[in-house]
């Protein structure tokens, strides 16, 4: 009965509880009323390995309006990444990153909130990942280059273009692979990479953010071919070295004539990557004959496949021939040419007395006329162009002329004004022919005297002798002196040289006459005295006696007696004894 009425009781509570809650207001219940949420995701888009990817959640209520600082959590296959507070729009982004490639699910959650009071929500979707792609641009745009890639071998497309992909993040070793080009008119080296590294192997980090540059050195076969100004051939023996600088700063010196690697433009590096330019060559030199052919860097080419450079050569023609210098005739029979680089050769004139030599490289030569008598001087020759080249020769009759142009006028310079040498020199043959003959025989007595001295020597008395006119008799001092008198040995040489016949003829003279040349004959030794006297020395002095006076006194008596009978041909001999006479004491 007691348990019924307990039942009672609490039935009897029970509805008197709801009761009271039946009379609360409206605005009470609403107050306290849970509101229900909406969180979604946005569709991430996919993205490669190692690349971030903002993932994208929105709240909001049951109303429609953006739930505000409310707290979103992330999870990537079911690993939770992140929570975060909505925004004033009630939405919030979560940057998730994946190294490996694959397709990921992510999940979010609202789990509410009492104040305000707000239900919780879920959202879930997919995160695509996909591999990184590495692109390696070849400068300039070259096909079939080989990379590897951490021993992964891709290669370049028709556009210069390599790509592989990277699945997993990370550092990979990126290396340029020998070089094997299929083409035999090219050939390509590594240059550098698109940063500052200018090795072929290098390391990369991926994913990267953008393509990968590396530049190459490209050659191509050039030749040449060689012509003059008229276009015709030249012969490429005569050609001994070609010379070429490119716009680089490189020269390049061939000495065969065989086609020849280049390259055709190198690889720099601009502020928008890197950029091949073009080399631009210039001709510097052909040389032909020790001599430069081309004017220097007039002559420029860019490098192209398969291509070949016409060059064009100063080569010029001469002709040569020979005149004689005053008249003008011609002379010779050829010439000597010794070119630029010292060769020499001989070539000879033809009908026409000429020589013509074509394909004469720009230079000096040196050229002279043979086969000419004469003086053929060697002329220097500056060739430049197309000459006619006409060489002098002095011959015999120049020189001839020249000689007695230059006597000519010199003898005109010193005559000018002095006549007197005219005479002198008409009478020079004359004057020589008389000096002879007054000079050979005081000589040749000169000579006779000497013989005689030497043989014998007389001695006179020092003095004066004085013949007297009356009594014809020699006076002289009682001093005695040995001294060198030839007057009687040059009366008897006189008488002997006397021409035939004059010894016989005598004539009548007077006594004046007779007494002159007996004065003559005695007075001679005071005049010889002081010539003759001088070579000897007082050793030789002596004695004179008695009796070489008396001999002396009667030689004078001859000498008178034959003297009265000269004629006048004896006074003519008197007089040219006199002369040499004074010929000997100048001596």
């Amino acid at each position: 009965m007691r348990y019924h009425q307990f039942f009672r009781v609490v039935m009897v509570l029970t509805v008197a509880t709801v009761s009271l809650f039946s009379f609360v207001s409206p605005v009470q219940a609403e107050g306290f009323a849970t509101v229900g949420t909406t969180l979604t995701i946005e569709p991430p888009v996919p993205v490669s390995v190692g690349t971030p990817s903002m993932v994208v959640i929105q709240l909001i209520s049951s109303k429609g309006e953006p739930v505000v600082n409310q707290s979103v959590e992330l999870f990537v296959n079911g690993e939770s990444v992140r929570k975060s507070r909505t925004n004033v729009s009630g939405t919030v982004s979560i940057k998730v990153q994946r190294d490996e490639a694959g397709t990921y699910s992510l999940f979010a959650t609202f789990k509410g909130s009492k104040i305000p009071s707000l239900g919780s929500s879920k959202a879930s979707a997919e995160l695509e990942v996909i591999p990184a792609m590495i692109e390696v641009h070849t400068t300039p745009s070259l096909p079939g280059i080989r990379f590897s890639l951490n021993h992964q071998v891709f290669s370049s497309d028709d556009y210069g273009v390599a790509r592989i992909e990277v699945k997993t993040a990370g550092t990979y070793r990126l290396e340029v692979l020998p070089l094997d080009s299929r083409d035999p008119n090219i050939q390509m080296a590594f240059s550098r990479w698109g940063d500052d590294i200018f090795q072929p192997a290098r390391y990369i980090k991926v994913p990267s953010d953008k393509p990968i540059q590396v530049g190459f050195e490209v050659s191509y076969q050039v030749n040449q071919t060689f012509v003059d100004l008229s276009d015709k051939p030249v012969d490429l023996s005569r050609i001994t070295s070609v010379t070429l600088k490119g716009s680089s700063g490189t020269a390049y010196t061939f000495e065969d004539h065989q086609p020849h690697w280049l390259p055709a433009g190198r690889v720099i590096r601009l502020n928008n990557g890197l950029q091949e330019t073009k080399i631009l060559y210039s001709v510097i030199s052909v040389m032909i004959d020790g001599s430069n052919v081309v004017s220097q860097a007039q002559q420029r080419y860019y490098v192209h496949p398969n291509d070949v450079w016409p060059v064009k050569l100063l080569l010029y023609s001469a002709r040569f021939t020979a005149h004689d210098a005053l008249f003008g005739f011609p002379i010779g029979s050829g010439i000597h040419m010794e070119y630029p680089d010292g060769d020499v050769q001989s070539f000879s004139f033809n009908s026409d007395q000429e020589h013509s030599s074509k394909g004469l490289a720009r230079g000096i030569y040196h050229v002279q006329v043979t086969g000419a008598k004469g003086y053929a001087p060697v002329t220097p020759i500056a060739l430049s162009r197309d000459q006619d080249v006409e060489l002098l020769v002095f011959s015999s009759v120049d020189l001839a002329v020249l000689v007695a142009l230059g006597l000519f006028l010199s003898l005109g310079l010193l005559l000018f004004g002095r006549p007197y040498l005219i005479r002198q020199t008409v009478t020079l043959p004359s004057r020589a022919i008389s000096g002879i003959q007054k000079f050979g025989p005081a000589l040749m007595k000169e000579f006779h005297n000497k013989i005689i001295a030497f043989r014998s020597r007389i001695v006179f008395k020092k003095g004066n002798v004085r013949l007297d006119n009356s009594s014809n008799v020699i006076h002289a001092p009682t001093e005695v002196e040995t001294i060198y008198s030839p007057i009687f040995d040059q009366a008897q040489y006189d008488q002997d040289i006397s021409p035939i016949g004059t010894s016989n003829v005598l004539l009548d003279a007077s006594n004046d006459e007779v007494q002159d040349v007996t004065q003559e004959v005695v007075s001679a030794p005071v005049e010889t005295e002081m010539l003759s006297s001088a070579p000897y020395q007082a050793e030789d002095v002596e004695a004179v006696t008695q009796s070489d006076i008396a001999d002396i006194h009667t030689s004078t008596d001859e000498k008178t007696d034959s003297a009265q009978k000269v004629n006048n041909f004896g006074s003519k001999r008197t007089r040219r004894s006199r002369r040499k006479r004074k010929v000997e004491s100048l001596a």
